[in-house]
């Protein structure tokens, strides 16, 4: 049989056009797989930094109860030794409401307690949680509790400053009033007259602080959480959790190598393939959290999970539709060259440059797409897998962009979140050490915020917040930082401000501003926010205590205009 050889090269080039078709299906493939892997594991950790961020916050609150109890206790004679019987009594009762009040109002709080200095740490007043509510415990009940670190080391801490226990299994009191539950304990020491009186302890149960925390994370994802030695505190088995507390070790290490990294303290972070518990491949990505707010060195450190198999859907999708893609592109390539002829060979060229161009990721010419034969319909074939290519390469850089601009911005104010602006206080503060003029630093918080959440819903405190940013961003000048960086609480960063007077000045702008009721859904709505200001380098020397001298200013502001109002 003679072939003739418009037939063979027809059927030449169209073995050529199927091959290189395949290649760039396979490249094409492969690149989208490998991105996709890489923008699961770089989402993935985005996502536990976030949420060591909102444990952060969770724990900063629990901090700001105990520092505020502490104020309100110093301000009392409850713990003074040489008040009257009478005095003691009506104090203590009166602490035991505000107690029961603050558990009611913190579900994860299963105790607080005050406890003397003196008297080996003899508790005054207790107030736990139980199956009959909130109950009060007196009399020969109150325990000695000098022996606990707790105690001894929140006394040693001295004035101001807030002691965060390391988790573990309470086994102080009965399984109906968390007895045998895992839980943490906060304390801040009692000052009166420049002596250390007593200690104010909030003992938190741990896996309600987590629950609430992990709330919003998707059902695919797993929770863990580890102390510095490596032991598992949360798993989704909780027979691996608190192993130290029945004899036994169950390190994060052992299972999970590239977590000692971080646990010997040569990396913050680490993303890595393992294998479940199910037999299924998973994603993990852990965070070194610092615990407490002294630098003594000790920290936590909080994992997420992500199945293999959600990621592999999507390059499962991505590979479909590249085949689909590439089936239609080598049906066509085949018809074509059956009827291929000397005429259509420079067309058939063009198409090859064009695909050598594309699997190079250059530009190429234009396709004869309005021919109306079998050339027309491979270039067709071949413009639409390019575009769908292109736009799922954009969709991808689009997703990776959305995440980038997230972990630097608030969600719902569109401001920069917590991790933003420390970065840029940190600049700040370096390049006012450089210049020697000072930057001022205001702390905002809104009064009876809560309130509005408890009373009108979320959805009202959503607006309220976000027009709280429009407010404040409206009232300071452009150059100056506005950003959210939890709940309620917004910052204010002014760098190059010549004097405390100058830094007064935007203070009291901004209180104007808030003197006028905030437009929310077209209607005003009155609301007034707490300003704390601090000063570098005159309040602080770092940032860390720039922003914690600003937050002590705004609580001494929202004190006095409760004390005022009453």
């Amino acid at each position: 049989m003679k072939w003739s050889i418009g037939f063979r090269l027809g059927f030449l080039l169209a073995c050529f056009s199927v091959l290189a078709a395949m290649l760039v299906g396979y490249f094409t493939f492969v690149s989208g797989r490998d991105m996709l892997n890489d923008r699961a594991q770089r989402a993935l950790l985005a996502t536990t930094q976030i949420l060591t961020q909102h444990m952060q916050a969770g724990f900063a609150t629990v901090a700001r109860d105990t520092t505020m109890l502490a104020a309100l206790v110093a301000e009392t004679q409850a713990a003074q030794a040489q008040a009257t019987p009478a005095v003691h009594a009506h104090d203590r009762e009166m602490l035991a409401n505000v107690f029961k009040a603050t558990l009611s109002a913190r579900p994860a709080y299963q105790q607080i307690r005050l406890i003397s200095a003196g008297d080996h740490g003899l508790e005054l007043v207790r107030v736990e949680r139980s199956g009959r509510g909130m109950v009060r415990v007196e009399g020969d009940a109150l325990q000695e509790k000098a022996h606990f670190p707790f105690v001894f080391e929140t006394l040693k801490l001295g004035a101001g400053a807030v002691y965060v226990s390391e988790f573990g299994i309470n086994h102080e009191g009965i399984p109906d009033q968390g007895g045998e539950l895992p839980v943490f304990n906060m304390a801040a020491s009692i000052v009166q007259g420049g002596q250390l009186v007593g200690v104010i302890v909030i003992r938190v149960t741990a896996d309600a602080f987590f629950a609430n925390l992990s709330a919003g994370l998707p059902a695919p994802y797993g929770f863990y959480l580890l102390n510095r030695w490596g032991d598992f505190l949360v798993h989704s088995d909780r027979s691996q959790t608190y192993g130290f507390d029945r004899g036994q070790r169950i390190l994060a290490q052992d299972s999970l190598p590239p977590v000692g990294q971080i646990i010997q303290g040569q990396s913050r972070q680490v993303v890595m393939t393992h294998q479940g518990s199910d037999g299924n491949p998973q994603v993990l990505a852990f965070v070194r959290m610092p615990l407490g707010f002294q630098d003594d060195g000790r920290f936590m450190v909080v994992g997420l999970s992500q199945p293999m198999a959600v990621v592999r859907g999507e390059v499962v999708e991505l590979g479909r539709s590249i085949g689909k893609i590439l089936l239609a592109l080598c049906l066509g390539g085949i018809v074509l060259a059956a009827w291929v002829s000397r005429v259509v060979t420079g067309p058939l060229h063009e198409m090859v440059r064009a695909t050598q161009a594309f699997s190079q990721g250059q530009a190429h010419g234009a396709l004869p797409v309005k021919r109306q034969d079998e050339l027309g319909e491979l270039a067709r074939s071949f413009s639409d897998m390019e575009q769908q290519i292109r736009l799922q390469m954009t969709e991808l850089n689009a997703s990776r962009d959305a995440m980038t601009h997230l972990a630097h911005h608030d969600a719902l104010t569109g401001l920069p979140n917590r991790r933003m602006f420390e970065q840029r206080l940190a600049q700040a503060l370096e390049m006012s050490r450089r210049s020697g003029r000072p930057c001022a630093l205001l702390f905002v918080d809104l009064d009876e915020f809560k309130s509005i959440n408890d009373s009108l819903g979320h959805a009202m405190g959503d607006a309220v917040l976000k027009a709280t940013a429009q407010v404040i961003q409206g009232a300071v000048r452009q150059v100056d930082t506005v950003a959210r960086l939890a709940g309620d609480e917004f910052t204010v960063l002014c760098e190059n401000v010549d004097s405390e007077e100058a830094a007064q000045q935007i203070v009291a702008k901004l209180q104007q501003a808030f003197e006028q009721p905030l437009d929310i859904q077209g209607k005003p709505y009155p609301l007034r926010a707490s300003i704390g200001l601090s000063l570098f380098p005159r309040d602080a020397q770092d940032a860390h205590n720039l922003l914690a001298s600003a937050d002590a200013a705004m609580y001494r502001a929202k004190l006095n205009r409760r004390t005022s109002t009453f």
